[in-house]
């Protein structure tokens, strides 16, 4: 039984993610939220900051101050269609959203627009929304991890998000942290090099990108660890690394497949969008392979870990024997 335990292959990238969608489809109820939080930002109110856009550039431009990397014209064309509210999706990991940042011009509806002149207020506004996508993470990410798991836990879920958002906090600001250490000296040599040569300076900020998707691969299992283990956020972050060094071609293969997924989908639903009603079928169809994609983050390290705990405990035996 062993020996046969040892030949059964773990589920390859194709077959999580099709165990991802089968979720999905058994608990539609949970595209309930992207599909909501989606909504709200095609049809409700916007926060714009079209006018901090533009006296940032007008200042970069006084100022002679080189952007590298940065195209101002297209900034420009932008900032009217920002919308802040849209900050309630976390970048790598809120609630999905279709529409992010960038706001469609066509609407059934004409949504009211506020607009932000204040740098500050617009910087407070950002915090509070972000902490808030981070508590709506939490309870998606627990939704998805009480479909995997009937019955759920003893555990209150409420309790159970609270402390999840908190991780999820820490987790936040530590990566922040890192692109800060990261991005400061990048910023500052590639500032002096772009008044000799753009294209070095250019070179030298593009390092940065590179070292922050290396750290997304690397920790991008950390919630799953969170909020399926329930580990503390350093020994999730270990995990994650460990878990992603054992399987690199496995994890990064399947980080690979969603992130192309979620562009095709992305730029097909939004070049198809025509301001009608039919958008909302596009918004339900976004949440439904979104969730499909991040259940099927959860499906890999839970047969990932089982696999690695089995093999630990393979190598125990044979030591000891």
């Amino acid at each position: 039984m062993q020996e046969k335990q040892e030949t059964i292959p773990l589920p390859g990238v194709m077959a999580t993610l099709a165990a991802g969608f089968d979720l999905t489809a058994k608990h539609f109820w949970l595209v309930l939220l992207p599909a909501l939080m989606d909504s709200f930002f095609w049809l409700g109110p916007r926060l714009n900051f079209r006018p901090i856009i533009e006296r940032w550039v007008a200042f970069s431009q006084q100022q002679n101050v080189p952007l590298t990397g940065i195209d101002l014209n297209v900034l420009l064309d932008a900032a009217p269609l920002t919308n802040l509210f849209s900050s309630l999706s976390v970048p790598f990991l809120g609630v999905p959203a279709l529409m992010m940042w960038i706001m469609p011009e066509k609407t059934p509806l004409s949504p009211p627009v506020w607009e932000l002149n204040s740098g500050w207020l617009w910087a407070g506004l950002f915090f509070l929304l972000s902490m808030a996508g981070l508590l709506l993470t939490a309870v998606y990410y627990g939704l998805i991890v009480r479909a995997m798991r009937e019955p759920a836990g003893d555990r209150s879920f409420l309790v159970t998000a609270a402390l999840n958002w908190l991780k999820l906090l820490g987790l936040g600001l530590l990566f922040l942290t890192a692109m800060f250490i990261i991005y400061i000296p990048l910023l500052i040599v590639g500032m002096i090099l772009a008044f000799f040569s753009p294209a070095l300076a250019s070179l030298v900020i593009f390092v940065g990108p590179v070292l922050a998707v290396w750290l997304v691969i690397y920790f991008f299992f950390a919630p799953q660890g969170m909020f399926w283990h329930g580990r503390p956020l350093l020994a999730a972050l270990l995990e994650s690394v460990l878990l992603v060094r054992r399987y690199f071609l496995s994890a990064t293969g399947l980080l690979f497949l969603i992130f192309v997924i979620n562009r095709l989908l992305d730029n097909l639903l939004l070049t198809a969008d025509d301001g009608s009603w039919l958008t909302l079928a596009g918004i339900v169809g976004h949440a439904y392979v979104s969730t499909a994609l991040v259940a099927a983050t959860f499906i890999f390290y839970r047969d990932r870990y089982a696999d690695m705990q089995f093999q630990a405990q393979q190598q125990e035996h044979e030591v000891r024997v």
